[in-house]
């Protein structure tokens, strides 16, 4: 039987591979060694595995079941139904073309948080630190695609200045940024360690720089919730100085990208708040939120007629009798919904989306009252601003695994030993 010290250091090697095989996956895919298909294969061998260990832990292991391993076992029961009724049964199972965000790849994401629910609380910084690592070399990609070196750096649709790293979208690399940033300023604001201070801090900016440089709106409303959160935090723990800290960093630095003209944050924000203001009058547009407003309208309009099963994982396409949602003169297709909760409903069905939520409300509950209890804060943040961004974004292979590693490693999980 293997003694606990040596299961711990096998999953905390286990999930690291994990976290780097999405910087190897997207190095390969970028320079053009794999196809986008393969890179989606390997969640699929890397299922098998995980099948593997959680066969392994319930043998040698007893814990003391946790609420939420109901949900996670009803989340690939009702995703299991969507594919059997899924109007493509084969894109239920594989994913839709140039998404691949099937069945096989959400068995994944569900086991790997079960599994990542099994770190113990020494362990879990060795992973977070990876995750670092591989933010910074997506950072130096992104960083270069925007600056007069930009053609050294491979990168889709040359001529746009928008940074998005080795990964499809500008839009998921802020994704990707945010879950970095807030990982490093919860371990600014939980170190004690003067230069752990200095470099978490330094980590911080960097990523702030990513994030705007990614022009991804969805994910600066996640990180300006975060500092909302860090406000009601600093107010009760009295940690005023670092709040300030932080928050005249971000000021700065969206001052200084600004005027280097990297990013429209700045723009966009007062644009969103606008539009705020006119859907408060009662005035709805079509173009809000970068056409989003439409999508969710046509997208809701149709949710009665796949309200229990959903039209099938990553079907979504398939919801408006067949054919791709267009939107006013058929210039552009739609393949998902633009809100994760919303894209869940149409897809999976209601029952499959209580279940989501359901398990990232007790996640989240319990992991604020540990931060509040602990005085740690730096498991928390990433799951707050991904749920944040999530209602403005779509889940892709290449940043989502992060989020369920980033749930996973928040989970407070008791073992005993046989």
């Amino acid at each position: 039987m293997l003694k606990k010290i040596n299961t711990q250091v096998i999953l905390n090697i286990y999930l690291i591979i994990n976290v780097l095989y999405l910087l190897l996956a997207s190095f390969l895919w970028r320079h053009n060694k794999i196809y986008f298909t393969d890179y989606s294969h390997g969640f699929i061998f890397l299922l098998i595995i995980n099948f593997v260990l959680i066969i392994g832990l319930i043998l040698k292991k007893k814990y003391k079941k946790n609420i939420i391993d109901i949900f996670l076992v009803l989340c690939i029961i009702f995703g299991v139904i969507s594919t059997i009724f899924a109007y493509n049964m084969e894109i239920a199972i594989f994913g839709e073309y140039n998404r691949y965000e099937g069945l096989l790849q959400i068995c994944y994401y569900i086991t790997i948080l079960f599994i990542s629910s099994f770190i113990n609380d020494k362990y879990k910084k060795y992973i977070v630190n990876t995750i670092l690592f591989t933010g910074i070399i997506q950072f130096l990609y992104g960083f270069l695609q925007v600056i007069p070196f930009y053609e050294f750096i491979p990168v889709v649709g040359k001529g746009i200045t928008l940074a998005r790293g080795m990964i499809t979208n500008s839009n998921f690399y802020g994704t990707y940024m945010l879950i970095c940033l807030s990982y490093s300023l919860g371990l600014f604001l939980d170190a004690k360690d003067k230069n752990k201070k200095i470099v978490y801090f330094f980590l911080y900016n960097v990523f702030i720089v990513g994030l705007l440089i990614a022009n991804a709106l969805s994910s600066i409303v996640g990180f300006i919730c975060i500092l909302i959160c860090l406000l009601i935090y600093s107010i009760i723990k009295k940690i005023y100085k670092k709040f300030i800290l932080v928050t005249l960093s971000f000021i700065v630095l969206l001052i200084g990208v600004t005027e280097a003209e990297l990013t429209f944050a700045i723009s966009d924000l007062i644009k969103t708040k606008d539009e705020v203001i006119e859907i408060s009058k009662g005035n709805f547009d079509d173009h809000f939120g970068t056409d989003r407003m439409y999508v969710w309208k046509e997208t809701l309009k149709i949710v009665p007629n796949h309200l229990i099963n959903g039209v099938g994982i990553d079907n979504y396409a398939y919801a408006f009798d067949g054919k791709a949602l267009t939107i006013y003169n058929g210039a552009i297709l739609y393949d998902k919904a633009h809100n994760e909760y919303l894209q869940t409903l149409v897809t999976q069905g209601i029952f499959s989306l209580i279940s989501y939520l359901s398990l990232f409300i007790i996640i989240v509950i319990n992991g604020i009252k540990n931060s509040f209890k602990t005085n740690e804060l730096y498991l928390i943040l990433p799951v707050i601003g991904y749920l944040v961004q999530a209602f403005f974004n779509i889940s892709v292979i290449e940043v989502a695994p992060l989020f369920y590693i980033a749930l996973g490693l928040l989970v407070k999980r008791d073992i005993v030993e046989n």
